[in-house]
């Protein structure tokens, strides 16, 4: 992660670049950020990830006495940054002051009024405002001084949040790293200035601020609630340091989608639905495992608690799911009264044909409170919580030993892939089987299925990590099946270790890997160039067909879909609706791009010229069902691999 430190020679850039943490900081003859050429050209070189901008004007009197300077880099400066960041996905950290608040009650939180009290306030407030453009910002509030206090006096009665720099500046970097958007406050705890003082010069004398000749506020300290739950893993969103899979922290981003919603989280409304919250979505590679796996992790609680997905409204996974039925087993040997459990189940779709077709018992493992009760409804057993250690204990308890564990589309959703695989091998039947399935990162790759990659799909997989995961947990993999659903998927059965005879498909997968490879980081950085490019293509040829007259709308409010909108900047003035057949979106609003989600009558009341399909993995699937559209003249848009568009 390449940081841009700005002001590196300030008490705060010194303090940072102390940390060795291999930080850039360009000399002011280098990069004057008052220039804004200067300043775009470094940026277009250069590339940071991050611009950690401290370089700033602060002392409060002579911004009184002679304020140009202050205008210059605090303000000019500030926004000579965030127009060259407009351009790229760089992340630009802004370092305000706490003396934007009032500063006559203290205790201030990020969305309490802002009122500054002095004119060196006011220009760090406006240098707010221009970061504000930059979707990737952060625009931390804090207060700091030197390491020393060697003022003889200080104020008695004023109470802050100041910290000492040193103690300050691993946090500042510390935030500046983090998926954190918005505004945080930072600082120490709410104290006097005196207290403050007495930690690093015991001998200091106390004054009241009304001995002072110059007016200081009375209390500015900080809420620093925000920041103190983002350091226990509280927060909604957490950084991404380590594999998942085998702990290293060798790793490579090669992919950056830019700030994106929660694809799932459906708005009330087009306003709500525009206005959501960001989170940057970018992928990185493990250089020791080979595994791909988003920089960030969303508080599951956050998606999958109320789920607007159900398999069951999908006919092409409906039969696809009963092809799996069949086919597992004839190869595990299932038989009535064996037991079936599937994480994640849904609403009970897969175990449904598991059932019927076979006539073995089912218990379905599903979080999403609305999802389970329609399971509970369709007469599939559901345990309403998330897969763990202790479900697996209660399947002991309350049912017995599972010949067969199923995880279909969710396995890149688990963030502790380890307590995952130990929880499946703790209730598993001796001979008996996990069973995973998900969008195989070969194809993910060779097809440019950028759209795949929310917040929901934490890792994009290969084989080999997996069969390194099961190693960990004394478990191998003894079986790998190629499968064309969901762009193209794999489908991995994993024993306890020594208990299945190891099938040559296993090798033959890692040694296909590694050939075209897949197990070298070029690959993907190689990859970014590819996206960008046929992100840029599908934007500038709906956009052409838009200005052309055409009306365009879509099918299927998929998670993929909402990715491929929101990254080709798309939203209601390109694309007039959305079509789905899942009740619960219907009247809802698209996250980030605010269009309206509608059923089937509306593509017969008011049809588009095209029909751009969302979910293209089952354009077959939708195209014959869709005959009336394209019978009266319509036409399909296929947007992966590369733009087409194709009539029935």
């Amino acid at each position: 992660m390449q940081i841009l430190l700005t002001g590196g020679s300030g008490m705060l850039g010194t303090e940072l670049l102390a940390l060795n943490a291999g930080l850039t900081a360009p000399s002011r003859d280098e990069v004057d950020i008052t220039n804004a050429a200067v300043v775009a050209a470094y940026i277009a070189k250069h590339k940071p990830d991050i611009i950690l901008h401290a370089a700033a004007v602060t002392a409060n009197r002579d911004i009184e006495a002679s304020p140009a300077s202050a205008l210059d880099v605090n303000i000019q400066g500030t926004v000579n940054l965030a127009r060259a960041c407009l351009d790229t996905r760089t992340r630009l950290v802004f370092l305000s002051t706490d003396y934007v608040y009032k500063g006559d009650r203290g205790n201030y939180s990020e969305s309490d009024e802002l009122l500054p009290s002095n004119l060196y306030a006011w220009t760090k407030l406006a240098g707010e405002a221009a970061v504000r453009a930059v979707p990737n910002h952060l625009i931390i509030r804090t207060s700091f001084g030197s390491s020393q206090f060697d003022y003889p006096a200080a104020f008695a009665d004023k109470w802050s949040s100041k910290e000492y720099v040193d103690i300050i500046a691993p946090e500042i970097l510390l935030a500046a790293r983090s998926p954190l958007t918005g505004v945080v406050n930072i600082g120490g705890p709410k104290r006097r200035i005196f207290e403050y003082a007495k930690v690093r010069n015991p001998g200091v004398a106390s004054i009241e601020r009304g001995q002072s000749a110059h007016s200081s506020p009375a209390d500015t300290s900080l809420d620093l609630t925000r920041w103190s739950e983002y350091k226990q893993g509280r927060g909604i969103v957490r950084a991404v340091t380590s594999c998942r899979v085998c702990g290293g922290a060798a790793l490579e981003k090669y992919l950056d989608l830019g700030m994106m919603p929660l694809a799932n989280n459906l708005a009330p409304t087009a306003n709500e639905a525009k206005s959501m919250q960001r989170f940057p979505m970018q992928v990185q590679y493990c250089r020791d495992c080979s595994l791909s796996q988003l920089t960030v992790v969303i508080d599951p609680r956050e998606m999958f608690s109320h789920y607007t997905y159900r398999s069951s409204v999908n006919k092409g996974y409906v039969r696809h799911c009963r092809s799996m039925a069949e086919s597992v087993q004839q190869f595990l040997g299932l038989v009535p009264g064996d037991l079936v459990v599937d994480i994640a189940g849904n609403d009970g779709a897969l175990l449904r044909e598991f059932k019927d077709a076979l006539g073995v018992d089912v218990l379905n493992v599903d979080p999403a409170e609305n999802i389970s009760a329609i399971a509970k409804a369709r007469g599939i057993p559901t345990i309403n919580e998330f897969w763990s250690v202790e479900v697996a204990r209660r399947i002991l308890d309350e049912y017995q030993r599972p010949k067969l564990i199923t995880a279909t589309n969710v396995f890149a959703h688990v963030d502790d892939v380890r307590g995952f695989i130990s929880a499946a091998k703790n209730c598993l039947a001796e001979v008996g089987a996990l069973m995973l399935e998900f969008p195989y990162g070969v194809d993910f790759i060779e097809h440019h299925e950028f759209d795949t990659i929310y917040f929901e799909h934490l890792s994009y997989v290969l084989i080999e990590p997996v069969r390194r995961l099961a190693a960990l947990s004394g478990m191998e993999v003894f079986n790998v099946e190629k499968q064309d659903i969901h762009g193209g998927s794999v489908r991995v059965f994993i024993g306890i270790a020594g208990n299945h005879e190891i099938n040559t498909s296993v090798k033959k997968f890692i040694d296909a890997e590694k050939a075209d490879g897949y197990h070298d980081d070029k690959k993907y950085l190689n990859w970014n160039c590819e996206v960008d490019d046929l992100i840029s293509n599908l934007s500038r040829e709906l956009c052409k067909l838009k200005a052309e007259g055409a009306k365009i709308a879509a099918f299927a409010a998929s998670a993929k879909g909402n990715t491929l909108l929101n990254a080709c900047g798309l939203d209601s003035n390109t694309i007039d609706y959305i079509v789905d057949d899942t009740p619960e979106k219907i009247g809802r609003f698209s996250p980030g791009n605010g269009i309206p989600i509608v059923d089937r009558s509306v593509l017969e009341k008011d049809p588009p010229d095209y029909l751009l399909i969302l979910a293209w993995n089952f354009a077959r699937e939708i195209i014959a069902g869709t005959s009336q559209f394209s019978d009266q003249g319509g036409q399909y848009i296929i947007p992966i691999p590369s733009f087409g568009i194709v009539k029935n």
